[in-house]
């Protein structure tokens, strides 16, 4: 199965997509790394094809065979452990889908909603599932499911980016007018 990994560049903000080769053991030298259209071998770390920043995986993100770990416990990009599940579409299709079934309502009597609801129960079937980092926003696609990841939580969200981004920062908050608010530094998870 292909892994690849859309990740954001720490010093340029640019978005990149890698195709991780290096997922079944062996093939680590053999395959290819595409990022922002150039060709290289397998990555060892994050190379950003807009501004040459250079970041290293997890130490833990590959198996001592050279294989990528399954299932996905770390973000790729940032090694943060705060990862949900969705599905991998596109919300503005999903949702003309659903307003071109109510327009057309009241000319089919219901049907057409009826046919937008088998629409939308076949595609959650046939559409893959990602992993997205809270932190980093990084999409990881083509791993397997990690049970201890979750469905997108909105009330947690802002409490997981705010512990994530504190992690990745070396558990400091930058320039310091942030508030407080009784919470504590993130802790280092291992």
């Amino acid at each position: 199965m292909s892994h690849s990994l859309e990740w954001r560049c720490p010093s340029c903000r640019a978005i990149d997509v890698v195709e991780l080769t290096g997922s079944n053991p062996g093939d680590e030298n053999e395959g290819t790394a595409h990022s922002g259209g150039a060709v290289r071998g397998a990555p060892d770390d994050l190379h950003c094809s807009h501004c040459d920043h250079r970041q290293s995986f997890p130490p833990d993100a590959r198996a001592s065979d050279g294989a990528w770990t399954e299932p996905l416990a770390r973000c790729l990009a940032c090694g943060t452990q705060r990862l949900f599940v969705q599905k991998d579409f596109n919300r503005k299709m999903g949702v003309a889908i659903v307003i071109v079934g109510a327009v057309l309502s009241p000319w089919t009597y219901g049907a057409s909603l009826v046919i937008c609801m088998l629409i939308d129960y076949g595609l959650y079937y046939l559409v893959p599932e990602i992993t997205v980092c809270y932190g980093c926003d990084a999409i990881h696609r083509g791993f397997s499911h990690n049970p201890a990841h979750k469905a997108h939580d909105p009330m947690l969200a802002e409490h997981f980016r705010r512990e994530a981004q504190e992690e990745i920062a070396g558990g400091e908050l930058s320039g310091g007018d942030e508030e407080s608010g009784g919470e504590g530094a993130a802790q280092e998870v291992d």
